[in-house]
Formats: structure tokens, sequence, C-alpha cells
């Protein structure tokens, strides 16, 4: 039996202590608040002065218990069982949202959907009473425990924002991705001319029923050679192709030869002619001029007519730029 390399411990201690220490501090909320909702409009700034320490010093504490929470793993070294694979665009986001998931007690990612809605918790615990100590006495009556439960909520959302933020030993073993930031290039690729198929290359690591993601990047197959050739790019932060490298994978090692490369920026004219040159490249090598005829004959007639548009582009600047737009005096009719 193969030794698990991350052991997760018991972690209902943490949140025992974070469900108690949340249900305290809303219990002084609604304290607080039932003597200050008396005197709110005479005094706003002894209001907000108050609500803001308490949520103020309840955030370091929730900090710690996540904190000591995400970290109450037993992390030993791993050797991965390393395989390649290439997924289309919406397997690898399935792929991520599962991973993702599956080790959100050991990634570290800032999820940005939580922080407008604990900063919308905390603002309205501040600010909501307000409006409503200017309704009817049953909501008046009501606001002390509405701010209770907006602390309650915001402790909750703020407490899980910090558990999936902070790493721990085992975070730099499960590195996580944005789908989204792939899309764009995918996208580009499978529009070329020449593309027979478009996805992410990717690593899937193995050890003691675990798995890790790593290297993913935009692959593109070209065809007629689809299971020979394919197209490596490399992506920014932004999701945008910072370079295009044409690889002929061998047959009989892992690694592969480089056919050509081009780098940033890159226009769609750039990637057909780095298809081109490989394919030409491949057929040189096949020795046959046959091969992949219908392919090339498809970017040709992209090229062609990208060339045709060129032209009656440059032949429009030039009329434009002679200054006289209108015909000669013996050609008006």
């Amino acid at each position: 039996m193969v030794e698990s390399p991350v052991i997760s411990k018991s972690i209902i201690f943490y949140q025992i202590g974070i469900f108690v220490i949340i249900q305290v501090w809303a219990i002084m909320a609604f304290d607080i608040a039932q003597y200050q909702m008396v005197t709110l409009y005479e005094t706003p700034f002894e209001w907000l002065g108050w609500a803001s320490l308490l949520f103020l010093t309840l955030m370091p504490i929730l900090s710690v218990l996540a904190w000591k929470m995400k970290e109450n793993i037993e992390f030993k070294d791993i050797e991965w069982n390393y395989k390649l694979r290439e997924v289309n665009f919406n397997e690898f986001s399935l792929m991520i949202k599962g991973y993702n998931q599956s080790y959100r007690q050991i990634i570290a990612t800032l999820d940005v959907r939580l922080l407008p809605l604990s900063a919308a918790c905390f603002m309205g615990a501040l600010f909501l009473p307000f409006p409503l100590m200017r309704l009817n006495p049953l909501v008046i009556a009501l606001t002390p425990i509405i701010i209770a439960v907006f602390l309650v909520v915001f402790g909750l959302l703020f407490s899980y924002l910090v558990f999936k933020f902070v790493p721990n030993s085992a975070t730099h073993e499960f590195p996580t991705y944005e789908p989204h930031t792939f899309r764009t290039s995918i996208s580009f690729l499978s529009h070329l001319p020449g593309i027979f198929w478009s996805g992410v290359r990717l690593t899937i690591g193995e050890a003691g029923g675990f798995y890790t993601i790593r290297k993913p990047h935009p692959v593109a197959r070209i065809e007629g050679i689809e299971g020979a050739v394919r197209i490596d790019c490399t992506i920014d932060h932004r999701g945008s192709i910072s370079d295009m490298t044409a690889l002929v994978d061998s047959e009989n090692s892992q690694e592969s030869s480089i056919i050509g490369r081009i780098e940033a920026p890159i226009t769609t004219l750039d990637a057909v002619h780095l298809i081109r040159k490989t394919l030409e490249m491949y057929i040189k090598s096949k020795e046959d001029e046959d091969l992949l005829e219908d392919v090339l004959e498809e970017i040709d007639a992209f090229l062609g007519k990208h060339d045709h548009l060129k032209a009656r582009k440059k032949s429009s600047d030039g009329l434009i730029s002679s200054g006289d737009k209108s015909p000669a005096k013996e050609e008006r009719t």
C-alpha cells in the first residue's frame, strides 16, 4: 500500500473556535446596537466607531484561526509520476474546477467573489441602520438583530476567504490556474487555416492517490500531421500569446525538434507563415511533394486573399495621397 504524501488532520477544533468567536462577537454587536440605536442620529460617529472597532477586532482573530486550520496537515516529500495530456478548453476548465474543489485545503487562491460580499456585509452593518431607524417600530426593534446577522455572515465569509488565500506546507506542490486566461489564445489558434485541433497541453503528476497539474499551455495540431507536429504557445498573465513554437515529436525519445519560433507581437499572418514553414519542412523531410497538398492549398488561399487585400489597400492609399480624388477634366462626364 502506497503511503499518502498528504495527511489531513481534523479541523473540527478550529471550526468550533471560529463558530464560537463569531457568535460572541454577534452578541456584542447586538448589545452595542441596542444602546447606540437610541442616539444614532445625535451621535452617528459614535456608532460608526463602535461598529468598526467590533469588526476590526474580529478580523485578526478569525485570520489566525483560519490560517491554523489551513496548516493542519502533515506533508511528506512527493515523487510524482508525470504523464503528458492534451485536452480541449472545456475539459481543462472542468479539470481545474474539480482540482480546486478536491484540494481546497491545500491550494492557495484569492476568491474575488468573497471580497465584495465581505465588504458589503461590513458596510451594510455600519450604514444600514440609518435608513432602518426611520421605518416602523417593528423594523426599529429588529435592527440590532439585523446588525448581528450581518456580522455573522461577514465572519463566515471572511474566514473562508482567508482559509482559501493562505498557503500551507503542501501548497507549492499543488499550483492552480485560471482557465479563462487560456480562452483567447485557444480561440486564436482554432481559427487559423491548417489547424486541425487546439486545446491545452499539460503535465499531470500522480502519487499516493493525489494528482497535480503542471505547465499548462495552449497547443495546436496541424491538419494531416496532427500526430507528429504541434504548435506550442506561451502566454502572459493577461492570456496573450508571447511566443509560438513549431515542434516535431520524436518517435524514439520524449524530446521534440524545433522547426520555427515567432515572438510577440504575433499577428494571424505571422502564425500562418509559421504553419506553412512547418508543413514545408515536414514535406521536405518525407521527400513527398504531393503530401499535404490540400492543407497547403488552404493556407495559400488565405495568404493570397491577404496579399490581394493588402494590394488594394496600398492602391487606395496611393489615390488618397495624390491629392486629386476627382477624375481628370477630359474623363469627366
